[in-house]
């Protein structure tokens, strides 16, 4: 399985307006990890 942050990275490059449009609770399951790990990754990307 590949690493969450590169997951979340190719979502962006198929959906770039996903975080508009869906809770990113949902984008955090989808990805397979916890909303908690998804907001730790939308931090430090930035």
């Amino acid at each position: 399985m590949e690493d969450s942050l590169i997951r979340y990275e190719e979502l962006l490059k198929l959906h770039p307006d996903i975080e508009k449009n869906v809770p990113l609770q949902h984008i955090a399951s989808h990805l397979g990890i916890t909303p908690t790990q998804l907001s730790r990754i939308r931090k430090n990307k930035k």
